[in-house]
Parts: structure tokens; sequence; C-alpha cells
């Protein structure tokens, strides 16, 4: 094995590198570089984290468009229901679930994936990262985690898979004989791309980091983040969170996800105030009973919180195969050279049939990374991936770092048994632009003698079990490449600025590159859904194929030309692509029908204490019904919608995402209608014990709210402000006449009532 020179940014489970090291020069190449920490304090932050910060300065493009000053996802529908994690350490695994039901829930707003399914699966010992102290099942789902394991176990098509299929804490559902195909067989979705932000408080360019971390938010996405967390710092009066001192002892790093954000929630709401205003909304999974609903708000400028990041998913029938030599996914991104600002990159692969490569999965360490793909089919020189016949050029720039999804140009027709290379040229900062596995074991004296030694769960023995020659390559130039695997473990000793003595031993595996395919003959439907609003636009592609046909309803066959509409009905398509006019085509078929508007999730939230979410039944076509057992005239019931459309009850519109006070009519109903365009209206009700319903605001009890109640309200409020006692007409007079539920009948109630009366009126219900 030859010695080359290492550098890495290493993305251990455990470490943080940054830096470089200077070694002597190899003559052609100067060797590979790895990075490293630059003091005892930040290496202590990064092991007590269990994860690893991305060491590179941000390189974010300027953004234009101006942003608002506060937002919440919640409003727009796009935040799944709270959930409990209960006594596991599973936040990380709630908080990545979270991020791909949040790209989900718009198509499909019952979404509720599995968090079980994630945790255990990512520690299998079969193909997951097993540790020696697992001793039994709870161990697993006690371990934590973080995105650096989660990210190779979903990218290689480890679920995610339903609620439904496996749920929350059941035994019974776990198979730990399961092989690696089989589980892959279950997911519902892919995951095929991971977008992970930098955020350094100290950072010149944070405010650029800021906006970026708002940017990703405001176009629809949940951002999971990592912070220490200690009750210290927790103020329960304005369920806000700040870690001042950067303080982590006593008690743990917790997973999250941001949905929103306010630049003006006051520094003064935390219990140490920070320098400015300005707070992340935060989505938790202690339950909808802790803090404001399940919900908190944390700092712009809490300096423990780390790994930003959200991910995306696609349907399962996008491809149908990856070539992948990564199992273990990103640990480490070396550098061909100290100053080196590209490189190239490059797997080969055998194809295991007759397919059509249509994409690249390609790993990124560091933002703003221009990539120029080319797939090389037959090479002809085992030591040169980038020989062969070169396929069209793929261009573009990754905006952020990680794992994404990228469409060829052109797909590249593959047959059984042949060899083909992804190549891959990256350019952008000066930094780590080659992306790989690692094990890397650490250890460190700190100026004050103080010995800490780590390692990451990438373990050596799991890296050479299936690493070959000939697989993974990289060079500096795209002329002249080195093969991974001949690289020595790295061994390494040096002092930091701080006096701290740092020395590791670095194990190097597979670039992180995919191939992703599609058999030939197979028509791609754009919308995998089931169900779509009237007007969407379904466009039909195959690989290969110059020729689409397509049939609505069983009619005639036509030449696909241009995308179809869904109609206002249900639409059958049957559709075949013309690969070989002597072969019968294969039909593919898909049935949609028009989308409900519906409501993800409702809170209920009782007398102020209590909180729960409702489940409904539906009970005939567009209709939901659930009921309430425990309730009492006396309660004030209030409601938190989260929904894409619009919600009316009583005349009153509720705003996805907030709470709203709501009253049973006399026949102990609410009935909340949603309606959005291009879907099917629908009703919800929510049905309350029959005769103890109160219609609020209704003070003379005849059915109706109008200007003869306000006028009832105003009499009893003077006559009360001139310390009177007015005889009332019945017990629940004072019920029904405090039409804000705030305990008291005055004029504000009245004036509430006029206002409501007049919306009724005119038929208007502006929100």
């Amino acid at each position: 094995m030859k010695k080359n020179q290492f550098s890495a940014c290493l993305c251990s489970g455990m470490l943080l590198l940054s830096g470089l090291e200077l070694l002597p020069v190899r003559a052609e190449n100067s060797g590979l570089h790895t990075g490293r920490f630059t003091s005892y304090a930040q290496y202590e932050t990064a092991a007590s984290a269990g994860r690893l910060m991305a060491a590179n300065e941000s390189a974010a493009a300027e953004m234009t468009e101006a942003l608002p000053a506060s937002f919440d996802l919640r409003s727009k529908g796009l935040v799944s229901s709270v959930k409990s994690q209960k006594n596991y350490g599973m936040c990380w695994s709630f908080s990545a679930v979270n991020s791909m039901e949040n790209h989900l829930i718009a198509r499909k707003p019952e979404i509720d994936l599995s968090e079980w399914h994630l945790a255990y699966y990512t520690y299998s010992q079969k193909f997951g990262f097993p540790l020696a102290s697992m001793t039994d099942m709870d161990d697993i789902f006690q371990q934590g985690g973080n995105y650096y394991i989660l990210t190779p176990i979903l990218t290689g098509w480890t679920g995610p898979v339903s609620e439904a299929v496996f749920p929350f804490d059941d035994y019974d559902v776990l198979n730990p004989e399961a092989e690696w195909d089989e589980v892959k067989a279950q997911a519902e979705y892919h995951v095929s791309d991971t977008n992970l932000f930098l955020y350094q408080l100290e950072d010149e360019n944070f405010p650029a980091q800021l906006r970026a971390v708002k940017q990703a938010i405001y176009q629809g996405n949940a951002l999971s983040v990592s912070y220490y967390n200690h009750n210290l710092y927790y103020d329960s009066s304005h369920n806000s969170y700040y870690n001042y001192d950067n303080h982590i002892s006593g008690g743990n790093y917790h997973a999250v996800s941001i949905v929103g954000w306010d630049d003006d929630f006051p520094a003064e709401n935390f219990k140490t105030s920070p320098e400015q205003n300005g707070a992340w909304l935060v989505k938790n999974s202690w339950g909808e009973g802790w803090g404001d609903c399940g919900y908190f708000w944390i700092s712009y400028y809490d300096p423990t919180m780390l790994e930003f990041y959200w991910l995306k998913t696609e349907p399962v029938t996008a491809h149908d195969a990856m070539y992948q030599h990564d199992d273990y996914g990103f640990w480490t991104a070396l550098s061909v050279s100290a100053e080196d600002t590209s490189a190239y990159i490059a797997n080969v692969f055998t194809a295991e049939k007759d397919t059509f490569l249509t994409s690249v999965m390609l790993c990124t360490a560091m933002p703003e990374e221009q990539y120029s793909i080319r797939i090389y089919t037959n090479p002809t020189r085992s030591t040169n991936p980038a020989s062969g016949t070169a396929s069209a050029y793929t261009v573009g720039t990754a905006a952020s770092a990680g794992y994404h999804t990228i469409d060829l140009t052109d797909a590249v027709e593959l047959h059984e048994g042949e060899k083909f290379s992804v190549v891959v040229k990256l350019s952008g900062a000066a930094g780590q632009h080659i992306p790989c596995e690692a094990h890397v074991e650490s250890r460190v004296v700190s100026p004050e003698g103080a010995v800490s030694t780590e390692q990451n769960m990438l373990t050596e023995e799991m890296i050479r079990r299936d690493f070959q020659q000939g697989e993974s390559f990289y060079s500096a130039n795209g002329r002249t490449w080195y093969d991974i695997y001949e690289e020595e473990a790295l061994e390494d000793e040096y002092t930091a600025e701080d006096g701290s003595v740092f020395s590791t031993y670095s194990v190097m595996g597979n670039i992180c590159l995919r191939g992703l395919t599609k058999d030939a003959g197979t028509v791609i439907f754009s919308e995998d859904c089931d169900a779509l609003p009237a007007g969407t636009e379904i466009t039909l592609s195959s690989p290969g194929s110059s020729e689409i046909w397509y049939s609505i309803g069983g009619g005639e066959y036509q030449l696909y030309t241009q995308p179809l509409v869904m109609p206002e009905q249900e639409l059958q398509i049957s559709a075949y692509a013309v690969v070989n006019h002597e072969e019968m085509p294969v039909v593919c078929e898909k049935n949609y029908t028009v989308q409900e508007a519906r409501i993800s999730s409702l809170l209920a939230v009782q007398n102020q204490k209590e909180k729960y979410y409702l489940s409904f039944e539906k009970t005939e076509a567009q209709k939901y019904e659930t009921e309430i057992s425990a309730y009492s005239p006396e309660d004030v019931f209030a409601l938190m919608p989260i929904s894409t459309g619009e919600i009316v009850s009583d005349g009153e519109w509720l705003v996805s995402g907030k709470l709203t006070q709501v009253h049973p009519d006399k026949t102990g109903t609410v009935t909340l209608s949603v309606s959005q365009e291009g879907m099917l209206d629908t009703v919800y009700e929510i049905h309350f014990p029959v005769g103890e319903a109160i219609l609020y605001g209704d003070a003379d009890n005849d059915g109706e709210v109008n200007a003869a109640d306000a006028a009832e309200v105003l009499v009893y409020a003077a006559a009360v402000g001139t310390g009177a006692e007015p005889e009332l007409p019945d017990e629940n007079w004072l019920l029904r006449a405090d039409y804000n539920a705030d305990g008291e009948v005055n004029a504000y109630d009245a004036s509430e009532i006029l206002v409501y009366a007049a919306k009724q009126g005119t038929g208007s219900m502006e929100k």
C-alpha cells in the first residue's frame, strides 16, 4: 500500500477536525490533506455532542428575496402533529422523521411516518451501526443518534415506512434477522437529498448563515437542529431557551425541528438576555402537553446549536436500483492540496442487468459546490475511471453540503455485466472536495493535562468488510488517478494553538458517489400520490424512449406530447414506452382522484390545561366525525388546526397553527368546513354531549347570536356597573353572555357579539 498525504474535514459521530496539516509534497499531486481542531475547547464541545459541525466557511450566495420578520410553517399547514418520544433516546429520529413528513404533508395531509423503524434499523447488527454496549433491545432506543448515522441509512433507501406498518413502542415488529434488501423493499418513500447548513456564531459570515436557514424554512422545509439541553436555561413562563454560557455538562444534546422564526422575539423573554432579539420557533418531541402545545423558542444566539439539516424525499418509483460503495455514508472529506479549490472523484460499478442510468447521487462536504458529471461505459483502463465511452456532461451547483440526487442530461444505457464509472469534478472555495467513509480514533491532551479519547461509530472492520481495489478513485486534474483503497491509514500528531496535543489514526473508505437507474420500457408519472388537486400537471417520461403512448379511461391510445392536466373528477391513465417495436410494450397504469381539502392535525385545548389531538372517522364522502366525552358547559374549548386549506367554523375563520376558541351549537356540535382551490370541500364535525352545549353569545337563548343578545349584555353590564345585582334568566346565562370567555360579562362581550352578528348579516368572513 502506498502512503499518501491525507487531510480531512472529519465528519465523525464523535469528533470535529478543522484546519490543515502540512506534510511532505508528493511528486505530481501534493497528496491528501485532513482537517484539525484549533483548540481543546472546540474538540470537547464536538465530542460531548457526539456530532460533527461543518468545518468549512460558508459560501452561501447572496439572497435578494425579502424575508418577513416572522414566519410560521404551521400557518401554511406544513407541520405534522407533535409526537412524544416518551423515555426513549430517540429525539434524533423524531426530528428526522418530522423533516420527511413536512416534505410530504401538502400532498399527503395524513402522513405519519415511523420513528421506531428508523431508530431500530440504524443500529441493525447486519447493516447499521451496532455497538458492543448494546445487550438488549432497549439499548437501541436509548443510544441516541445524529445526522451522520441516519444519512447513510435513509439515503441507502432503508425506510421510511408509515407508523401503521411499524408502530412506535411496539417490540413485536422488530426483526433482527432482516436482511438489508428485505428492509429496503419496505420503504414507502426514498430520501433523495440531505441539506446540511453551517451555523457558527463567531463566523464573520454568520448573518448570511442565519439568513440561509430562514430561507430554507421559508421555502417550506422544517429543519432539524441539535442544542445542548439543560433545565437551568429553560424559561417556562415564556417557553424559551438560551444556553448563554455554552454550558455542556449536566444535560444532554437534544434534536428538535425548527418550523419558524421571530426577529422581534424579546431578548428579555429568556432567563438571561442575549445581546439581540430574535428566536427560532421549535417543535419538540415531548408531547403536546409540554411547553406551548409542544413548541418553544430558542435564541438565534444559543452557542450550542449545531447540525442544521433538512431531508427531501422522492417516490420509490422514481428509480429502480442504486449502485453504491459507501454503505456507511459520509464521515470525512479530503483535499488534494492545502489550497485545493477543486478535485475529481469517481466510483466504478458493474451493471447487474440491462437498464438506464438516469441520475447520480452526489455527496458534497462544502456549500456552493459546482459539479460536472460524466458517465463512462466500458472503461479501457482499470486504473483510469475516465476512460471508455463518455456521456454528455451534466453540470450545476449544489447549494448546501449533503447528498444530492441529480438527474443526468441524458440517460446512459447500461448492459448486464459491463463496467461503468461515475466521474465528477467538484469545485468551489478552498477546502475539502473529496467525500468518503472514514474510521477515526483520536487522543487529545489538554493544556492542563486532561486526556480524552474518542472514535467514531464507523469501525475499521466495517470499512474493510466490503472495500475492494478498483472501486473509488480521486484525482487532482482528471488525468492521473489514485485508488483510495491503496491509501494507508493516516497517523498524525500535532500541537494546536492553545497547547492541546492531538493524535489521530484515520482509515479511509469508499467515496460517496452513487448511480441510480430506471429500467427501459417503464413510464414514470411525475405525480406519485393517488389524490391530486384539479389542475395539477402530470408529466410522463421513460429512459431511453423516443415515444410514449397513453390512454385516458381506457380510450384510444395517443402520442404523448405535453403534460396531462388533472380534471375535476377521477383520472385513469394507461401508458407505455416504445423501446423495441418487436417486443410487447409494458403498460403502466395510474389512477388519480381529486384531493380533498384536509385538516392534517387538530389539537384540542380544554380549560387551557388539557391538551390532546382529535382523531376522526370518515363517516361519508368528504365528511369526518369525532366525539368529545368529557365536557361540561363551563369548559373553555379551543382548537389549533393545521391545514393548507381555509377553515371556517360557525362563520368564523380559523387560522392554521393558531388556537381559536369554539363553542358547540345547541345540538352539541362544532362544525369545521375546509376548502382549498382545486380540492374537494370537506366537513369535520366534533360532537359534544347533547343537552350540555353552550352557544356563546346567545344571551337570550333563542338559538341565534345577534344584536338583541348584545343589547341584553350591555343592559346587564350597565346594571353591574352601578353596583346592582341583576336577576339572571337561567343558570347558564352568564356562560352564554361571556362571549370571549374571560370570566366577566361586560361591554367587550357585547362588542364582539355585534361584530359577529354583523359578519353573519353581510355574509362576510374576513380573516
